[in-house]
């Protein structure tokens, strides 16, 4: 396709043979397009797209490279309404192409184009350090679908202007303060030495004797139950400006308190049959010792 030019003016009523001034009026606008496009190329210059810029003749024209072979980066087409033709940016080696062709660009850009496209994909945000050559293909293909549904839209973007909406959206997120919020949840889990311990003072206590390793057992049981059941959740919250913390606040609540575990551990003891004979033969023998001290 050929560039077009804005053209102003109005069409005269003669000179080209009983042609409507309207008609003679776009051949004139064609003829100085196509001169403007020619002196664009003998000097080597980027040329700089309309809204009325594509000519159905499809004749693509590279802004920078000499004028031999400057014309067909890509074989001429037809114009096709179904694939229409893409603006592909004035720093593009095309300025506009059909999506294939747009997409395909990719693997005909000298070393200069392709070390701008990973910088500025760096500038928005992508880890290019590794990032393997069909990866960035990939990533010029979804900029260029991008592109095709803005223009659709009726908004003139290439794929790098939306690349640098991406970069200055990045730019802007970098500049403002952000909050993040974590929530972890951790478990304490006694042991068997913990559990028995517990255990074992509850026991001498309500049942006047050591528990058996069985009784022991069973109480870490019933308490490591407890246990994974009421972990305690720590809430983080964070200020960043950028990927400076600025600030940070942490609350940690839930979980099983010490206090907790030792009432579990007599209330265990008291489900045992003989808790109620040795409660009522304490309580006698004590009553025992007052009446007789009185």
């Amino acid at each position: 396709m050929v560039l077009l030019s804005d053209s102003g003016g109005s069409g005269g009523g003669g000179g080209m043979g009983g042609v409507p001034p309207s008609q003679q009026q776009q051949q004139k606008g064609l003829d100085k397009a196509r001169a403007n496009v020619s002196n664009a190329l003998k000097g080597g210059g980027g040329i700089t797209p309309t809204s009325s810029s594509i000519d159905p003749n499809n004749i693509y024209v590279h802004g920078g490279m000499p004028a031999a072979g400057a014309t067909s980066l890509f074989p001429q087409k037809k114009a096709n309404p179904k694939n229409p033709n893409l603006y592909l940016g004035v720093d593009s080696p095309i300025a506009f192409a059909d999506y294939s062709d747009a997409v395909n660009m990719y693997f005909h850009w000298d070393a200069k184009v392709q070390n701008k496209f990973m910088s500025q994909l760096a500038l928005a945000g992508y880890d290019t350090t590794n990032m393997r050559d069909d990866q960035v293909a990939q990533l010029w293909a979804g900029y260029v679908g991008t592109a095709a549904q803005y223009q659709i839209a009726g908004k003139q973007l290439s794929p790098w202007d939306v690349l640098a909406k991406d970069i200055a959206q990045r730019s802007k997120a970098a500049s403002e303060p952000r909050t993040v919020t974590q929530t972890a949840k951790s478990y304490n889990i006694s042991t068997a030495e913990d559990a028995a311990a517990l255990f074992q003072g509850a026991a001498q206590t309500l049942l006047g004797r050591d528990p058996t390793k069985a009784e022991s057992a069973r109480f870490k049981s019933v308490l490591n139950k407890y246990e994974r059941a009421n972990p305690s959740t720590t809430t983080t919250t964070s200020t960043y400006v950028g990927s400076d913390l600025q600030n940070q606040t942490s609350t940690t609540s839930g979980g099983v308190s010490a206090g907790a575990q030792q009432l579990m551990a007599q209330d265990e003891a008291k489900k045992n049959p003989e808790y109620g004979a040795y409660q009522a033969a304490t309580n006698g023998m004590n009553w025992l010792m007052e009446m007789l001290g009185g």
